[in-house]
Order: C-alpha cells, then structure tokens, then sequence
C-alpha cells in the first residue's frame, strides 16, 4: 500500500505558480518542487486552474500577431508586465538558491540586474512625459491667468513686489472697515 504523498505548502505553491507561468522554468524542476509526479500535477493543474503553458517553439497565430502589432504600447501596461517578470525571476532566483545552483544564480542576478535597470528607466520616462504633459497644462493655465490679470511672477524680485502690492492692497482694504 502506498503511502500518500503530503501536499505541499502555501508558499511552495506559489513560488512553483510564478515559475510555471513564468514559461520559463522546465516542468521537471517544478515537479521536484512540488514532489509530485507528472500525473499528479496534471490532476493538480486542473483542480486549481492552472492553464496549460504555450509551447516555446510554437509559432503565434497570424491575428494574435497582427494584433500585438496594432496594439499602442502603454507605459502603464509595460511597467506592469515588467514588475510580473521580476517577481518571476526573482522566485526563479530563489529556487536556484534551494539547489544552491552557483550558475542558474549569476544568470537570474543578471537578469534581474536587467529588467530592474529596464523597469527604472521606463519608469523616468513615464514621468518625465508625465511632467511635460503638466507643464503644458501650468503653461495654459498661465495663459488663462495672464488673460485675467493675475499671473504668478517668474522671478523672486518679481515675487516680492508682488507679494508688497497685496500685502498693501490687504491693510489698505482692512483700515477702510
């Protein structure tokens, strides 16, 4: 009689979820995480859910591809994906570290050196297109402003007569009540 196999735990779960839908990972090494057989997480993949993975060497369909190539490309949508891909390595990175895997670990710090320089720099130019669409709003609202007779100074000499006129504008309407 064969003894039943303990399921494994919470975070064993999850770390072998990032690693299979990371594509990346081969089935075996998540097998050996797990401690199951190939039937047995077959069974388990469709209890929980888990889509079948793509085929590496399959080929795109042409309307996904056509489409893919249409899609805009949104710097919110790829920062997304990118953060994905770094939780991914960084649970492939710690799956090495369990087999004490010298050479899978220099590739994953690589790799992980890579999307995170990639995610910071997406991220500064988000931001700095953030800024100029802002800047471009402040500019037409100094235009509206400067149309109402009430624009902000540009300089701090500017600023400081300006701040004197009101300051002077206030007293003389204060002594008048």
């Amino acid at each position: 009689m064969a003894a039943k196999s303990v399921p494994p735990c919470d975070e064993k779960i999850a770390q072998a979820k990032l690693l299979y839908d990371s594509g990346v990972t081969p089935i075996v090494e998540i097998l050996d995480l797990l401690g199951m057989s190939v039937g047995q997480f077959r069974r388990f993949r469709e209890i929980h859910g888990w889509p079948l993975r793509a085929s590496a060497c399959a080929p795109k369909k042409p309307q996904e591809a056509a489409l893919a190539a249409r899609k805009p490309r949104d710097a919110g949508r790829l920062i997304a994906r990118l953060e994905d891909a770094v939780e991914q390595e960084f649970a492939r990175a710690e799956a090495a570290l369990a087999k004490h895997a010298p050479k899978t670990i220099e590739a994953s710090a690589r790799t992980l050196a890579s999307l995170v320089k990639t995610l910071a720099e997406l991220k500064r130019m988000r931001r700095e297109s953030e800024d100029k669409k802002n800047d471009a709003n402040d500019d037409s609202d100094e235009a509206a402003s400067e149309r109402d007779g009430d624009a902000p100074p540009r300089e701090l000499a500017e600023l400081r007569a300006e701040l004197a006129r009101r300051l002077e504008r206030l007293r003389g309407a204060g002594s008048a009540e």
